[in-house]
């Protein structure tokens, strides 16, 4: 697709010194906590899972299987909670305890081998492990905890795939080859949020709180013993419809050349208790549309294996990517359609009248960068 005109106003926010960059990142830190302080206080019970385990679709080594994905309760993620309050787009904060301190290593073995022993895994051979954080993080899970729930894996013979997810600072040579010494004959994939290739948009939309350096160090220690999966977000805020496209498509480019065995192409949802959840209430911001997953994965699905999100999230999102009512139903089924097979070419002879409308939105020319985050020097949160 040729790129239009709109696309050269993509570097407007090159302008920014380091000085004000660092305005914004601690504007949106400050912002994200006073949405997290309105999250209602909740009872949860410590010796079960954070919700019932979600059954799944993946292509794995060609095959399409249903995979199990298991969501600890946790304390949950220690960037949310002390370091940097959380992601923009991340709602997973609002349905864990928030505790100061990570839950005990028997809460953690309770909760998960009494729902691990409830899975057939002779029909959900594949398994994603989340405690909606970083799972090696001590703070967040024990390591006792976690060895003794990776050894409980190895020992069933049904599972062919383990994914995990964590920040980069939390890969270590060391756990990277216990894992592997634990499971040698299983393909594990840790999962880490690359999100954006360009450092300043990773800080300031999406307040990641990490460099692309640190990002590739992690994943040069991830593919010496296991296996990586990226996650790619499509449409952060305060980018345009065509700015995401073309972030996506280069964040995926790089993540193949760092080894990347598996990309999930995942799109900004509204969730609850987000600065995105504001945005959107604001008129500030709007999901992607369909149109938009459907072009990078058409320019991208050469490079490797692709998977699109679907935007099943614990807890749910309240608005997600959509086209017209018309076309949207479609336009989700061929995806999935594209999820079982990896074949892009289900996606090739889709069309709607709204499609003409998405590409008027791709040539917008919108306000400069600094314009869309003026927003932010409001006062937000009432």
């Amino acid at each position: 697709m040729k790129k239009p005109k709109a696309w050269e106003q993509m570097d407007s926010y090159q302008w920014m010194t380091t000085k004000e960059t660092a305005h914004y990142y601690r504007l949106i830190a400050n912002l994200m906590k006073e949405i997290h302080a309105k999250i209602p206080d909740e009872q949860y019970h410590l010796d079960k899972v954070a919700t019932e385990t979600d059954i799944r679709e993946e292509n794995f080594q060609g095959k399409n299987y249903q995979r199990a994905v298991m969501y600890l309760m946790s304390n949950g993620c220690e960037w949310a909670l002390k370091n940097g309050n959380g992601c923009t787009m991340c709602g997973h904060l609002a349905k864990q305890t928030r505790k100061d301190g990570p839950l005990s290593a028997h809460y953690y073995l309770e909760q998960f081998s009494e729902e691990f022993k409830r899975i057939d895994f002779s029909k959900y051979p594949l398994l994603n492990l989340y405690n909606n954080g970083s799972i090696l993080n001590d703070n967040e899970v024990p390591a006792e905890a976690l060895w003794e729930i990776i050894r409980m894996v190895g020992e069933k013979p049904e599972i062919k795939m383990l994914v995990i997810e964590t920040r980069p600072e939390f890969v270590t040579k060391e756990n990277m080859a216990e894992i592997k010494r634990l499971l040698p004959d299983k393909h594990v994939e840790v999962a880490m949020g690359l999100e954006m290739i360009d450092d300043f948009l990773r800080y300031v939309c999406i307040n990641k709180g990490f460099s692309l350096k640190q990002f590739d160090k992690a994943a040069r220690l991830v593919t010496q013993e296991l296996n990586l999966r990226s996650y790619v977000l499509l449409k952060p805020p305060f980018i345009t419809e065509q700015e995401a496209i073309e972030h996506a498509v280069q964040t995926i480019e790089h993540a193949f050349e760092l080894g990347t065995t598996t990309v999930s192409l995942e799109s900004c949802t509204v969730q609850d208790y987000t600065l995105v959840q504001y945005l959107s209430d604001q008129g500030a911001y709007k999901p992607a549309w369909l149109w938009s997953i459907v072009e990078v994965v058409k320019r991208t699905a050469h490079l490797g294996k692709i998977i699109v999100g679907l935007f099943q999230f614990y807890p749910s999102p309240v608005g997600v990517p959509y086209n017209c009512p018309h076309c949207s139903d479609r336009v989700m089924e061929a995806l999935k359609e594209y999820n079982h097979t990896l074949d892009p070419s289900v996606l090739e002879h889709l069309d709607c009248s709204c499609k003409a409308e998405w590409e008027k939105e791709l040539n917008h020319v919108h306000p400069p960068f600094e314009g869309r985050l003026s927003i932010l020097n409001s006062e937000l949160i009432k």
